[in-house]
């Protein structure tokens, strides 16, 4: 009697992978992304900031298998965040917002390391000045006036040019000013301090205008601004231009002062994108960041939070199609010329905690 020859273990395997290949054929094949199975953590503003952006990005990362998780709290609360973590296995998240305020603690903490040109191509779309090996620009804000246009017609004011016509009788206890602990305010105190000699790296003079102002309060969030201005508790409000944008769509009748600054015009505040020292999730991260400054992502943080965007196309874009107020005037100045033309503070020699200092001492204790 003839036994069957048994087929070998090798030959039934090669069956096994090819009648396992005929199916995925027949089904389609389904590879697996390059974030498979990844967490990133951005630690970045929350609101409808972090909504758009996650409705930007999130989905191209989870197309890849990864998930996108956020963090949110303004820049210095970040930064506690990473100095709290330091010597631990992980970083609390591998993007992290940066300002110009905190970018020289973020630097020399050592928190952020150098991002790979060829894994961040969009920033050929950024001007050199807004980005290096460790950050990229992802927005810009222009600092100035918000102001209720109907009231000062009312009471026959012009509207304003410069830090010092904001000492208008008419205007006493009717302005508002970012509290020490909003970014906004740096800006507003080396304006007022410009006014009187100073500058960011002299900030007595500017204080001392604040303290004098007769200021109806300090606000610590844009919903602060907003309560006040369609409560018309106040006329003006140191605020961004976004916020103009944003108060004039809600149907307040607003509009943007941009300050005269020393021989420039208007003021500026940058945030960065950074790298998170020692994230796990670095080719994600930096996907992230590239997404942050594209045209697409620029161009939706543009139209609705009213920044002004970084990547060069979107500002040729937009430079002759800024959303104007009521009397015709723009809210952004979005022409190459009008950005070089700002003033952007040199936080070279930037130090937080003496500014706060300062601040609680002259202005606070009033």
């Amino acid at each position: 009697m003839k036994t069957k020859k048994r087929a070998s273990i090798p030959r039934l395997l090669t069956a096994a992978a090819l009648g396992a290949g005929l199916a995925l054929g027949a089904a389609g094949v389904v590879a697996a992304g390059m974030f498979e199975g990844q967490t990133l953590t951005v630690g970045t503003y929350g609101g409808s900031w972090k909504d758009r952006i996650c409705d930007y990005i999130c989905p191209k990362i989870e197309a890849e298998g990864g998930k996108v998780e956020f963090v949110t709290g303004n820049p210095r609360n970040l930064l506690s965040k990473l100095v709290a973590a330091r010597g631990q296995d992980e970083p609390p998240f591998d993007v992290v917002e940066i300002t110009d305020a905190t970018w020289p603690v973020v630097l020399a903490a050592d928190f952020v390391e150098k991002m790979d040109p060829a894994n961040v191509p969009n920033i050929a779309d950024l001007d050199p000045n807004m980005y290096d090996e460790y950050k990229a620009a992802n927005w810009m804000t222009q600092e100035g006036f918000v102001v209720n246009l109907e009231k000062l017609k009312e009471l026959g004011i012009e509207r304003p040019t410069g830090f010092m016509d904001l000492f208008h009788p008419g205007l006493k206890g009717k302005i508002t000013i970012p509290d020490i602990a909003v970014n906004t305010v740096l800006t507003s105190i080396a304006g007022f301090a410009a006014e009187k000699g100073g500058d960011e790296h002299n900030i007595d003079p500017g204080l001392e205008l604040i303290r004098d102002l007769g200021v109806f309060a300090f606000w610590t969030s844009g919903t602060q601004i907003t309560q006040m201005m369609k409560s018309e508790d106040v006329y003006v409000a140191i605020a961004h231009a976004g916020w103009g944008v944003r108060l004039h769509d809600a149907g307040v009748p607003v509009g943007m002062v941009h300050p005269q600054v020393k021989d420039k015009v208007g003021l500026a505040s940058r945030g960065y994108a950074g790298l998170v020292k020692g994230t796990k999730n670095k080719a994600a991260a930096e996907f992230y960041i590239n997404e942050l400054i594209s045209e697409g992502m620029q161009e939706v943080l543009h139209t609705k939070n009213g920044i002004v965007p970084t990547n060069g196309k979107v500002q040729a874009k937009y430079a002759d199609k800024a959303k104007l107020d009521s009397s015709g005037v723009p809210f952004l100045m979005l022409a190459p010329e009008q950005i070089a033309n700002l003033y952007y503070m040199d936080m070279s020699a930037f130090d937080m905690k003496d500014w706060t200092r300062k601040w609680n001492r002259v202005v606070a204790s009033q």
